[in-house]
């Protein structure tokens, strides 16, 4: 890069609010990219001299501009993980250091590290068709109870993974990163936040990948031998991007938890008359005995045992839907395995609940052990 393209980044950086309202650090930051360029030796009080004066040529004062660069770099950081992240050319001023460093963007650690989240992403999707393709391979199926409609209605199939959407700003440690806040699902529940939180705008801003755990894996695997079986496919959607429009025209399919509050605890408490789920609980009212049942699902750290509800529904426009819930990994690991072998649906299922049925909602306690699912007991179900 030449001088004037990194004027021209300064330039672009005082004219930003951040430092537009804050003459004085404007001021320094002009000094230091000009004497940097200059090759000059910048010292605490070579600096205080030439911006402010012979009077300012004491211990005291070097102190002071030590302070002043100390936020003077704090406000960097801010303009770059804000307005100024997609800059071509950043300025930097390492710790310790006075000189002025002009970073190309593709030369910027911090951008080198998100590449390579985005490949090691790129990996994990990688290692889910893999396993799709070994399931393919290995497993042969009929056709299963309970999913014939899926390939009898003529309509598409979308398997959505309920994700975590992401927040980027300044983590526990002090450092930007990646964060979750369990009220921010989606980028509409972003906005909103923003629109009450205004003073949070110039701090955070999306993440541009969400976050999944292990049953994104092993559940897409159990439902695609399911599908592969009936020499069918679905495609995959993650809920922190899906609205209501994306699931009225298609065959659905959700697998995930429910404390990402995904549009599908809305289609699941419409159905249900008897079952609803409430924040972290679901709630079984039993108008025979004149009794309520209320489970936590979120209890535990679902290493060891965990409830999951399973649902087949009625969806809209003559669509069918298939919902695995749980807030670990264990519970929809444990179901989307039963419910995608015929043997276990008719010689388990059918036989639990007493007669076949196409739709139902059913608790169940999944026991494990470090996340891998020995038990599946089935506690409350009902017929929609």
């Amino acid at each position: 890069m030449d001088k004037s393209d990194q004027l021209n980044a300064l330039q672009k950086v005082l004219s930003n609010k951040i430092f537009s309202k804050s003459p004085s650090t404007s001021m320094l930051l002009k000094y230091l990219v000009e004497a940097s360029l200059a090759n000059k030796d910048l010292k605490e009080n070579i600096i205080s001299v030439e911006l402010y004066g012979k009077d300012y040529a004491d211990e005291k004062s070097a102190a002071h501009m030590r302070v002043n660069i100390y936020h003077l770099r704090k406000k960097l950081e801010k303009y770059y993980a804000s307005d100024g992240k997609n800059d071509n050319i950043k300025l930097v001023i390492e710790k310790g250091q006075y000189h002025v460093e002009f970073i190309e963007r593709a030369n910027d650690p911090k951008v080198i590290i998100e590449k390579r989240r985005k490949k090691r992403y790129f990996f994990l999707a990688a290692s889910l068709i893999l396993l799709l393709i070994i399931g393919f391979s290995v497993y042969n199926n009929g056709k299963t109870p309970l999913w014939h409609s899926y390939f009898s209605n003529n309509m598409s199939t979308t398997l959505f993974v309920g994700d975590f959407f992401g927040v980027m700003g300044i983590t526990v440690t002090g450092r930007n990163g990646w964060n979750r806040d369990y009220d921010i699902n989606n980028l509409q529940d972003y906005y909103t936040f923003l629109e009450e939180n205004p003073d949070k705008k110039d701090f955070v801003y999306p993440a541009n990948y969400p976050y999944v755990t292990g049953l994104a894996a092993i559940g897409t695997l159990n439902i695609s031998r399911v599908f592969h079986a009936n020499k069918s496919d679905f495609d995959i959607r993650f809920t922190s991007q899906t609205s209501i429009k994306d699931i009225s025209q298609v065959n659905s399919i959700y697998i995930g938890p429910v404390k990402n509050k995904n549009i599908f605890l809305d289609l699941f408490n419409d159905k249900n008359s008897k079952f609803k789920i409430d924040q972290y609980t679901i709630s079984y009212k039993n108008s025979v005995v004149e009794k309520d049942t209320l489970i936590n699902l979120s209890i535990g750290d679902g290493t060891q045992y965990e409830h999951a509800v399973v649902s087949r529904m009625k969806g809209p426009n003559g669509t069918e839907q298939f919902v695995f819930f749980s807030d670990h990994d264990i519970g929809v690991k444990a179901t989307t395995e039963k419910f995608a072998n015929e043997d276990w649906i008719k010689s388990t299922f059918f036989e639990m609940i007493g007669e076949q049925v196409d739709y139902f909602t059913a608790l169940f306690l999944v026991k494990g052990k470090e996340r891998t699912n020995l038990e599946l007991e089935l506690l409350l179900w009902d017929k929609l």
